[in-house]
């Protein structure tokens, strides 16, 4: 028996790991897409994208598990069905539920791994990640310099940009005033206070520097943020405060360190429900501290968490008699059935979700009642299968649906036909 729940496995576990692999891949190079404009327009090391990426992958793996591992027991209750090993093994003695079990104990365990990936893993990768989205935004060179205006963010620099090209990285007609103090006034005022009859510190000197360049190339450090100014064929002018003494030096490439914009501090995880962890938000809604997150959001956030875990149970109720199939039945009207079913249901629960944060709907109708009417018509198809050998409940439905479909390819091409004459 041991032997048969490792071949079950197997059948279900490839294509499980090929559809996660899939979908994966399918998700990350859509989001891959987005960040390479975001960073085509405001410039960073590719290696922050890669991070940025990984931050995805609970987000995505949520999403991804379910609908694998719905589609993996699907495809090999077809294949077992259609190659007529099923019908072998049932002739053994065994069950549906027996045959179910291997299957089941799978369930469990993605079940927790949903579990911990929505409840705890996902609300610090997501925090993590829209931090990393304001620090691109809010330090880059775009969202803080204007051509032809000055700006006085760069580590007390004075700035003036005559053109911006190529996305803020190619400048022309650069600008550069910076004051360099010399000396420490506050200690002279404290000796001053501290000591009447002692001689006076000399005064603070200033020092102006002033650099001008044609052309210049704005890089980013990969180590970091930081931004470096490339300036060729300028000059750097350096003047006393007094005017006393000056010096000018013509460079052919000269390289400029600027402090990044520090931006405000980014908000701290918790001020939305979706960056809280299962045990931040129950003991949120229970004791009322939370002043930015309203109670519908945290119990619609609380309910749909459950519910989208306890689905995982029960998609091998669903999937094994949706797979119950003769050789001579279609398998593709089936499996896209199924497809379409779990988009549809999860698509169900996200509006729901919506609809309990807005206080429209309570969260056992908008939620838990879906969770219901799919989870106990589950379980009674695989009863019904289980209690008759042999017979597909689902035969005559899809049969319907076969007969139905192939209707509507006849007089489609009747209709292509009458058209071309």
């Amino acid at each position: 028996m041991r032997l048969v729940d490792i071949y079950i496995l197997k059948r279900v576990s490839w294509p499980l790991i090929a559809s996660i692999a899939i979908a994966m891949s399918g998700l990350l190079m859509e989001r891959l897409i987005r960040l390479l404009d975001l960073f085509a327009n405001r410039g960073g090391p590719f290696s922050l994208i890669m991070k940025m990426l990984g931050y995805l992958v609970p987000h995505y793996l949520a999403v991804a598990i379910p609908a694998a591992f719905f589609v993996g027991i699907l495809y090999a209750s077809l294949r077992l069905s259609s190659d007529s090993e099923l019908d072998a093994l049932r002739a053994t003695g065994m069950s549906l539920g027996r045959i179910l079990l291997p299957i089941a104990s799978m369930a469990c365990v993605l079940t927790v791994v949903c579990a911990i990936l929505l409840g705890f893993l996902q609300p610090y990768t997501r925090y993590a990640y829209r931090a990393l989205v304001y620090l691109i935004t809010e330090t880059s060179w775009n969202s803080a310099i204007e051509r032809g205006a000055f700006f006085n963010g760069f580590g007390g620099k004075t700035i003036l940009i005559g053109d911006i090209a190529a996305g803020g990285h190619q400048l022309s007609q650069i600008f550069i005033k910076e004051d360099d103090d010399k000396g420490d006034s506050d200690n002279s005022d404290a000796n001053n206070t501290s000591q009447p009859n002692a001689p006076a510190t000399p005064p603070k000197s200033v020092t102006h520097t002033i650099i001008t360049a044609p052309d210049g190339d704005l890089t980013n450090d990969p180590r970091d943020f930081s931004v470096v100014l490339k300036m060729t064929n300028g000059y750097r002018v350096e003047i006393s405060d007094d005017g006393s003494t000056s010096r000018s030096i013509k460079f052919d490439q000269s390289d400029l360190p600027l402090e990044a914009v520090s931006p405000t501090p980014f908000r701290q995880r918790g001020d939305k429900e979706s960056e809280m962890t299962f045990i931040e938000l129950l003991k949120s809604y229970h004791s009322h501290k939370s002043t930015d997150v309203l109670p519908n959001e945290l119990l619609a956030e609380i309910n749909y968490r459950i519910v989208r875990s306890l689905s995982v149970l029960f998609l091998p109720f669903l999937a094994l008699p949706l797979g119950l199939s003769s050789r001579r039945s279609p398998r593709n009207i089936r499996l896209l059935a199924g497809i379409i079913f779990l988009i549809t249901y999860f698509q169900v629960l996200e509006f729901g979700d919506n609809l309990v944060q807005h206080g429209k709907l309570s969260s056992f109708v908008a939620l838990w009642l879906p969770f219901m009417l799919f989870a106990f018509p589950s379980a009674w198809l695989f009863h019904a299968a289980n209690r008759r050998v042999g017979q597909d409940p689902l035969a005559q439905f899809f049969e319907a649906a076969s007969d139905g479909f192939a209707m509507l390819v006849r007089r489609g091409r009747r209709l292509v036909g009458l058209g071309a004459k």
